[in-house]
């Protein structure tokens, strides 16, 4: 059950990226069970197996999903089959030029060493897809897309978000299009914390607690990791 406990933490994470994550655990959970049903002949790995493909791969053609895990460096197209690329690619500028038609400046790909990749990933390729992906029409958003998949993906524990930061003057378009796909949570377990949060600061002794204070202590608590 390792796999499903890596995919657990994967998209269970706070203040972090997570919904990039979903496409790439769900194939990789796939990609698992079935190494596992080769090697061992289990009835339960082959109900583990039929389940995960019936409830989970729904998500797998969500555009959502497939942007936010195409705009996560660390991801970009790696998790993509060869029929998704070109697909893909094109749904990429598409949502791109909606943005802006306009041209953008281009950066020179930088080189960096191989990455180390989370064994429920192993199924990706490493390599990048840019080349084969299809040229758009329109020479404005392809410069964008193409200078994006033609960099190397960052490490997998480097934050996604400063990425964009970095890129924002650059890829314009496609840094508003990462902040927007990127943002929401991959699974609601941040909210339950939030609730589980508030119950402590809540309590029966601390009934006559104004709502303004409650506000003050929740915001406090939630973001004591900033600096001040």
């Amino acid at each position: 059950m390792a796999p499903f406990e890596q995919a657990t933490d994967q998209c269970q994470g706070q203040n972090i990226v997570t919904d990039s994550l979903i496409i790439p655990c769900v194939r990789g959970l796939k990609a698992e069970l079935e190494e596992l049903s080769t090697n061992y002949n289990s009835k339960f790995v082959s109900s583990l197996k039929e389940s995960v493909y019936k409830r989970l791969s729904v998500y797998e053609t969500h555009e959502a999903f497939q942007l936010a895990s195409i705009l996560d460096p660390r991801l970009k197209m790696d998790w993509c089959t060869d029929d998704e690329i070109g697909t893909l690619t094109i749904l990429l500028h598409e949502k791109v030029m909606a943005l802006s038609p306009s041209p953008s400046p281009t950066a020179a790909p930088v080189q960096s060493p191989p990455r180390k990749k989370c064994k429920l990933f192993r199924f990706m390729s490493s390599s990048t897809s840019a080349s084969a992906s299809p040229q758009p029409s329109t020479p404005a958003t392809a410069a964008q897309v193409q200078t994006y998949l033609a960099q190397p993906a960052i490490p997998d524990d480097a934050d996604p978000l400063v990425f964009w930061q970095q890129q924002q003057n650059v890829l314009p378009q496609l840094n508003t299009l990462a902040l927007r796909y990127l943002s929401t949570p991959a699974s609601s377990a941040p909210v339950e914390r939030l609730f589980s949060i508030a119950g402590k600061v809540f309590r029966p002794e601390r009934c006559r607690i104004s709502d303004a204070r409650f506000e003050e202590l929740m915001f406090l608590r939630c973001n004591k990791h900033f600096e001040l």
